[in-house]
């Protein structure tokens, strides 16, 4: 493939991505009552993630920039990228800012870690907010898109 197909695939991967994520969203917001919707929640942000984190082709590593993003928006998008990066695909331990502490009693050494417990779900209260983010995203994409295809030689 050429680069300029390359881009075009990884584009094409990029709207995929979004979309597995507005699609597991908009199912976790019909079933709330679901025992996995913590989990399925942390999966479509990591899904949402993926464009904008290195894909590695051959010889070309490809990103999508922020560029697409409706300014408005940006926050929450950082927000749900430094989790994704801290929490949910990563264990950043500055996060849960643990401590050790060592004791001994009666000739025996015992630990204790004190720590903040993440759940992932911090941003589950936005989840409207993030549905909209993907949808306005996706909306910007598909017209790029067009431009792309047309770019494309036969």
């Amino acid at each position: 493939m050429t680069e300029q197909e390359e881009r075009f695939v990884h584009f094409a991967s990029c709207i995929t991505w979004l979309n597995n994520a507005w699609r597991l969203l908009n199912t976790i917001h019909t079933q709330s009552d679901n025992p996995l919707i913590g989990p399925a929640f942390r999966f479509a942000l990591v899904e949402y993630c993926k464009p904008y984190k290195l894909s590695h082709d051959i010889n070309k590593k490809f990103k999508l920039d922020t560029s697409l993003i409706p300014k408005e928006r940006l926050p929450l998008h950082e927000r749900i990228i430094s989790s994704r990066d801290q929490i949910h695909a990563h264990s950043d331990l500055t996060v849960t800012d643990a401590k050790l502490h060592i004791h001994e009693f009666m000739g025996q050494r015992h630990t204790f870690i004190p720590q903040n417990i993440i759940y992932g779900t911090e941003e589950f209260q936005n989840l409207q907010e993030i549905v909209s983010l993907i949808e306005a995203t996706l909306d910007n994409m598909y017209i790029h898109l067009k431009v792309l295809v047309n770019a494309l030689t036969p």
